[in-house]
């Protein structure tokens, strides 16, 4: 099927207001599991909006997390498809290589001493880096998702994503809470 620039349009408008609808989608009672679960649709999403360079992404598109992370949620997203390819899960340390992963989650579980040692370990490298863990973007976080109690919602600092050769939607840009570096 050949897509027609309206087509795309449609299909890019009809996307962006499925992560419309999860951005404001309210926390239920608080929970650990709507949190995980409404993280990993936005990461999901972020892989989705997320353009890496073209000799990044081989025969599947790569999320990546921690060893340690206990994020059975995103169990749910291992086979779905973004940029045309199978999302795989990948559960990693520090010292294992982690050159093919386009995202890595970094929960704030992992503690900041480990979450800036993965920071370190990535800096300027073609993988967008996310953590739900507060002022991330502060210690050089790329995307920091934000829970006020209500709302999940997401801060984006456009300079690190910038100088890992990686772009975001516009759409996605519009909908964040907070761009840093416009």
């Amino acid at each position: 099927m050949t897509r027609t620039p309206a087509l795309t349009k449609f299909i890019a408008t009809m996307l962006i207001a499925g992560l419309l609808h999860i951005v404001h989608a309210p926390l239920q009672a608080s929970t650990t599991a709507s949190e995980q679960t409404l993280t990993a649709a936005f990461l999901y999403n972020f892989l989705k909006f997320t353009e890496w360079p073209t000799d990044t992404i081989s025969s599947e598109i790569m999320l990546c997390t921690s060893k340690g992370s206990a994020f059975e949620e995103l169990d749910a997203i291992s086979g779905r498809i973004a940029q045309s390819k199978p999302v795989r899960i990948k559960r990693i340390s520090p010292s294992e290589p982690f050159d093919d992963c386009q995202l890595l989650f970094l929960p704030r579980e992992d503690g900041l001493e480990r979450i800036r040692q993965w920071l370190t370990l990535t800096q300027n490298k073609p993988i967008l880096v996310v953590s739900n863990l507060n002022e991330f973007l502060d210690i050089g976080g790329m995307i920091s998702l934000m829970n006020d109690g209500k709302n999940l919602n997401f801060e984006v600092d456009l300079t690190r994503v910038r100088q890992a050769n990686l772009k975001l939607s516009a759409q996605l840009l519009q909908i964040a809470r907070e761009v840093r570096s416009r």
